[in-house]
């Protein structure tokens, strides 16, 4: 586990202690025995892939949460190999998105085969594969997301029943060496995302202000007074569905805004790397159209994942 520095609290209470292990993340043995077979296939079959999610975040702060499924990601000229070992493997295969998410299910358990942003904004590329680390999940050779990367990813969750800054907080607080040169390069246009999560880490954290360098804090401030000096001619534009589609839905319906979502999602759709996962055959099943906004269950009672 990071070593933070500062003072901590002595004492846990029960609940804090489920979410905090030392040891190596644990996983049930039928879950692990799922994940491990998915690994050893897509590295049998030489796919390359990076872990994401929980098992990501759990190495790079030590914070352990229970999670349902495991978060593979992959360049999408990778996903149809990926499709294809895991299918093999015994898996069944769902093209769930086209554009940014698969599925490959065993039983109960599943792994989520992403390649980009639910919003359109970009997909998954070789720098998270080339900026990765070395890891061990279901004592299987894994490589692990790069903690900048992550945060990127998760500016855009904010959703009602999901809503990641927890997560990007931590990473800036118990990884020492991030490249905030990549990081503010990655987001951006979407400085302001960035901006906000440094502003919330200060308030959560006050006393390690300087884990943020102080050429970061002052260009994302001094990008943020000249937005405000500038005069906005597009009134009835919103970048809302960008972080949650669900919660600006009736921006765009009713109130009768504009939104870049719907164009940078039918952009992506028609690349000819997004057109060739959508064609391919290897999935078994294709979900259907339909939102996919939140974290929790859907009034017909199935589970929608934050599609971000």
């Amino acid at each position: 586990m990071p070593v933070v520095k500062g003072r901590r609290p002595r004492r846990l209470t029960p609940e804090e202690r489920k979410s905090l292990t030392h040891g190596d993340f644990w996983i049930p043995d039928v879950e692990r025995e799922v994940y491990r077979r998915a690994l050893e296939a897509l590295n049998a079959a030489g796919v390359p892939y990076i872990v994401a999610g929980a098992y990501a975040i759990y190495e790079h702060t030590g914070i352990y949460r229970k999670t349902k499924d495991l978060d593979l990601f992959f360049q999408p000229s990778a996903v149809v190999a990926a499709a294809r070992a895991l299918r093999d493997a015994g898996f069944v295969t769902r093209l769930e998105d086209e554009h940014w998410l698969g599925k490959a299910t065993s039983g109960e358990y599943f792994v989520d085969l992403i390649y980009g942003m639910g919003n359109g904004i970009a997909s998954i590329d070789e720098g998270w594969i080339e900026h990765s680390r070395p890891g061990i999940l279901a004592a299987t050779p894994v490589r692990i997301a790069p903690p900048e990367e992550l945060i990127w990813h998760r500016l855009f969750i904010s959703e009602r029943h999901r809503h990641d800054m927890s997560d990007i907080v931590h990473l800036i607080l118990c990884v020492e060496s991030l490249d905030w040169e990549r990081l503010v390069s990655r987001v951006g246009e979407n400085w302001p995302l960035l901006l906000s999560q440094v502003l919330m880490f200060s308030y959560v954290y006050p006393g390690h202000k300087n884990n943020i360098p102080t050429w970061v804090r002052e260009q994302l401030l001094e990008r943020a007074r000249a937005e405000f000096a500038r005069e906005e001619e597009d009134v009835d534009f919103t970048r809302g569905p960008l972080i949650s589609r669900f919660s600006f839905t009736i921006d765009v319906r009713e109130w009768g805004f504009a939104d870049p979502r719907s164009e940078l999602v039918r952009d992506m759709r028609n690349r000819p790397h997004i057109r060739a996962i959508a064609e391919a055959d290897v999935w078994d099943e294709r979900g259907e159209e339909r939102p996919r906004e939140e974290s929790g269950p859907d009034a017909a009672g199935s589970t929608i994942r934050p599609a971000v």
